[in-house]
C-alpha cells in the first residue's frame, strides 16, 4: 500500500476508534467503549467558562467505570455526534486529532440539544488497532 493509502486508511480507522467510543457510551455497550481506549489512557474535560469538570480518569478501567456510572444516572437516550475531524499529527503509530461534538438527547419522544463542544485526542496504534490514549473534552454548556 502506498503511503497516501496507508494514511487514508489510518484516518478512517482513527475515526472508527472515536465512533466506538460514542456508540459504546450511547448504547451502554461498555465493552465497545473500553475497546476504544488504551489500558493506560487518560480522559478529562470541562465545561467552558465554568469551574465544572471531570477527571482526570486514569486507565481504561476507571474511565469505563466512571462513564458507566454517569450513563446509569441519565434517563434520556444520548447521541454523541462527532464530526469535522482535523488531524494535527498522523504518524505510523501515533496521531493527534480534533473533532467537534454535538450532543443530543431524546426523552419521552422529545429530542433536545444538550450541548456542543469538542474532543482533542491522542491515539496510538496497538497491534494494528488505533485506540485513544488521551482524551480531552470541552463542552459549551453543562450536560
Amino acid at each position: 500500500m502506498s503511503d497516501a493509502g496507508r494514511r487514508a486508511e489510518d484516518r478512517w480507522l482513527i475515526s472508527e476508534a472515536l465512533s466506538k467510543y460514542v456508540w459504546g457510551y450511547d448504547e451502554g455497550d461498555f465493552a465497545l467503549l473500553a475497546d476504544s481506549f488504551t489500558e493506560d489512557a487518560v480522559a478529562f474535560g470541562k465545561v467552558a467558562n465554568t469551574d465544572l469538570g471531570w477527571g482526570p480518569m486514569k486507565g481504561r478501567a476507571e474511565i469505563v467505570s466512571t462513564l458507566s456510572a454517569i450513563r446509569a444516572g441519565q434517563t434520556d437516550q444520548r447521541r454523541h455526534c462527532v464530526s469535522n475531524f482535523l488531524f494535527d499529527e498522523l504518524g505510523p503509530n501515533r496521531a493527534r486529532v480534533r473533532c467537534t461534538l454535538t450532543l443530543v438527547a431524546t426523552e419521552r419522544g422529545v429530542p433536545r440539544l444538550v450541548s456542543g463542544g469538542w474532543y482533542r485526542c491522542v491515539l496510538v496504534k496497538e497491534s494494528q488497532v488505533w485506540r485513544i490514549a488521551e482524551q480531552e473534552a470541552l463542552l459549551d454548556s453543562p450536560f
